[in-house]
């Protein structure tokens, strides 16, 4: 059977005593101290969860701030492009009057040049033609009342 010697006895009465000890000073602070760690990963992980939080706050207020400046930026080149469109219209619009001008003044030049060289077709039509009259009468006409029936008579051939 089982053989119990003083040792043994001993070595049991020792370790109650060091159980008993460790229960009475070492347990409660070590159970005191798991409780801490508990509460402080417990802790932790709730300050993880409010960090989490906050970032993805500031996440969407980033993303509304930066789709707002987008918004702002679209309006801004919208506003850019109507008024580079006005300029745009309003150069093309100054540049046609300005050539309407310029086509008008040259019709009225060509006007005063084209009556300018028709009076002096005309003045030299009526000398030709009192030159060969008076070649053919042989005689010189010089009356203004002959220069005027000479105008009438060149006037009624150019207007046919």
């Amino acid at each position: 059977m089982v053989n119990i010697n003083a040792t043994f006895i001993w070595q049991i009465v020792n370790f109650l005593i060091l159980v008993f000890i460790l229960a009475k000073f070492a347990y409660k602070p070590i159970l005191n101290m798991m409780e801490e760690r508990k509460n402080k990963i417990a802790s932790d992980l709730e300050a993880a969860e409010k960090a989490k939080e906050s970032a993805g706050n500031l996440k969407e207020e980033y993303q509304a701030r930066v789709s707002n400046a987008k918004q702002e930026a679209q309006v801004i080149l919208d506003n850019a492009r109507k008024t580079a469109q006005a300029v745009h219209d309003k150069i093309i619009a100054d540049t046609k009057a300005e050539q309407e001008q310029v086509i008008a003044a040259a019709k009225d030049s060509i006007e005063l040049e084209k009556k300018k060289a028709m009076d002096d077709i005309r003045s030299q039509v009526i000398n030709l033609s009192m030159i060969a009259a008076s070649k053919i009468v042989e005689q010189k006409l010089g009356s203004e009342e002959d220069k005027k029936m000479a105008g009438e008579i060149v006037d009624a051939l150019i207007n046919k």
